[in-house]
């Protein structure tokens, strides 16, 4: 694949990411998108240490702890007692899916690692194995979409058939190509992970247009400040980082998202 067009991709999944998430929540402050910052600017410095990942999220948290939702609030305080990730998951919110995306552009060349790695990150404060594995599905497709691959689905399939997951998730995956209804509206007002992950998918199989698909994703009444932003990093993978309104990012970091976006998917910004 040719290095700017990957570079272009990769852009444009984490500022697509970014603006979506902005698009649906009005421009309020957003703790969680700092959560993927930190996850991002680690993976980019070569750094994979779990623990201090969460030491940093912790700390992260206590500067500022708005627009952090409360289920990974609850996880980071666990985390902080007892420096290990919760046992038992406090609900099937769908943040952790949008943190992960990071981990689709460290390693979209790498298939067991990127599995590997999603699911070990998403468990850090979610570990309800609905969550963990919607995020693997999620940047299975991320990545075949970062190669140019359109047509997702298979991969997410044998990606999860390879492993004990939720049937209801397989379930779900299967259903992305066949025709169906708009997406529900979220539960009150918070998607499940599942359901923000089947609309995501679904967007970024059938929807031609990045705008149409973004304005729709943070839009009422489907809107869902998590269908946003993983719609905006599926599409923006999709179309590449020109495909986004320069209007959409004034209020998100563009440079600052795709220069450690270049980071991630190992390509020297000298050449881009």
């Amino acid at each position: 694949m040719p290095v700017p067009l990957l570079a272009d991709r990769a852009s444009g999944a984490l500022v697509g990411m970014a603006v979506g998430r902005c698009l649906a929540s009005g421009g309020e402050p957003d703790g969680s998108l700092s959560l993927t910052r930190i996850l991002a600017e680690e993976l980019a410095a070569g750094r994979r240490d779990l623990r201090e990942l969460a030491h940093r999220w912790i700390a992260r948290q206590r500067e500022d702890p708005r627009g952090i939702d409360a289920e990974t609030s609850a996880a980071l305080a666990h985390l902080a007692r007892h420096d290990a990730p919760p046992a038992v998951a406090a609900g099937q919110g769908g943040d952790p899916l949008v943190r992960c995306v990071p981990v689709a552009l460290a390693t979209f060349d790498a298939p067991r690692t990127l599995v590997s790695a999603t699911y070990h990150v998403a468990a850090l404060t979610h570990p309800d194995p609905v969550v963990a594995w919607s995020a693997v599905a999620l940047n299975v497709a991320l990545a075949r979409l970062l190669q140019g691959k359109r047509d997702f689905v298979p991969d997410v399939i044998e990606a999860l058939r390879n492993n004990e997951v939720p049937a209801e998730l397989l379930g779900a995956v299967r259903r992305v190509p066949l025709p169906a209804a708009p997406p529900d509206a979220p539960r009150s007002g918070v998607a499940g992970a599942l359901a923000d992950a089947e609309a995501a998918l679904r967007l970024a199989y059938h929807e031609p247009l990045l705008e149409r698909g973004l304005r729709g994703a943070a839009q009422p009444p489907h809107a869902s400040i998590v269908r946003a932003g993983l719609a905006g990093a599926l599409l923006g993978a999709r179309h590449g980082l020109p495909s986004i309104p320069p209007s959409w990012t004034a209020r998100v970091d563009r440079d600052g998202w795709a220069a450690v976006a270049v980071r991630l998917v190992r390509v020297d910004a000298a050449v881009v």
